[in-house]
């Protein structure tokens, strides 16, 4: 179709040059009229020619867009991929030293846990040893006391008998 349309264009361009030759005057005021709607008319065919495409050009021009695009969309996915990249590796540092103060705020806690588990342990370790020595301590009391109320009853049987075959 492009081809048909500068086919024509051609022919009205020699058309013209025609004209303009075989002129003997401009005094004829048609054929100036006549000569200006031609050039108007050939002005509106170039201009519109540049807008007039074939199919084939329609498809080029599209696979040309689409190729385009094509690029584009790759480029700003390759963009992203990198920021998406650089987004994930900055978030894993970031983990990496949460990570890390919790691991020590943990090694803190557990450190003082286990101050005070000692402290437990040899509150507990100190009342067992003052108790074992309480009862220890009692222990000698009972057999102390048992000791002397068993001499003392051997010596007031040993009296109740003599007093009793005399």
């Amino acid at each position: 179709m492009r081809q048909k349309v500068q086919m024509k264009m051609g022919t009205l361009r020699k058309i013209d040059s025609r004209i303009t030759r075989f002129k003997v005057g401009h005094a004829d005021a048609r054929h100036k009229h006549d000569e200006m709607r031609l050039h108007e008319r050939i002005a509106s065919v170039e201009a519109v020619l540049p807008t007039l495409a074939t199919k084939e050009d329609l498809a080029r021009e599209i696979g040309t867009v689409r190729a385009e695009m094509h690029r584009e969309v790759g480029g700003l996915r390759s963009e992203m991929h990198r920021e998406f990249g650089k987004v994930r590796q900055e978030m894993h540092q970031e983990f990496g030293k949460v990570r890390q103060e919790m691991h020590q705020e943990f090694g803190k806690v557990r450190q003082e846990m286990n101050q005070g588990f000692e402290e437990v342990r040899q509150g507990m370790h100190a009342l067992g040893t003052a108790l074992h020595r309480e009862l220890q301590a009692l222990t000698w009391r009972l057999i102390g006391t048992i000791v002397t109320v068993g001499t003392a009853l051997v010596a007031a049987t040993h009296f109740l008998s003599k007093i009793g075959s005399s």
